[in-house]
């Protein structure tokens, strides 16, 4: 079974101390502030890895919930989110660093964001995991039942 959230143990610690703050306060903040945390995320994390930081623009929505265009480095999302920002983030990595390319894209994607998150905010992606708001936990955060109900 794939366990996305424990595949990368080890993020840079620089990676680590920016998604804290790009986290820090999401969930009452305006959407052009995570718009503006989102952008400051890009700015602060890409140096760590070598990269150009790409772009972000808004994205049309029902379009999709987001992609990486490399051709432009640029990440289109319809509105702001962790989980699409950081899984846009690593194909943008992926494309910056071909000689690191792996044989699936998504599946490293998937897996980095979710162990980014999940190191960061370990109830915050198990609640939003429950509340079916993250896509692929499924096999990250498999449900058992408990005498209280599932639970992770």
């Amino acid at each position: 079974m794939t366990r996305y959230h424990r595949r990368f143990r080890n993020p840079h610690r620089k990676t680590v101390d920016a998604t804290r703050r790009l986290i820090r306060g999401w969930s009452t903040a305006t959407e052009e502030t995570k718009w503006e945390k989102s952008r400051q995320w890009l700015d602060e994390v890409s140096p760590v890895y070598g990269m150009t930081a790409p772009k972000l623009k808004v994205q049309e929505r029902g379009v999709g919930i987001g992609l990486y265009h490399a051709s432009g480095n640029t990440i289109y999302m319809p509105y702001p989110s962790i989980t699409t920002l950081l899984h846009e983030f690593r194909h943008a990595f992926q494309h910056s660093h071909p000689s690191r390319m792996v044989r699936d894209i998504e599946d490293d994607a998937r897996a980095w964001s979710l162990s980014l998150y999940y190191r960061v905010a370990p109830r915050t992606v198990r609640r939003l995991a429950a509340e079916g708001r993250i896509l692929f936990l499924e096999d990250s955060f498999p449900m058992v039942r408990t005498g209280q109900g599932e639970q992770f």
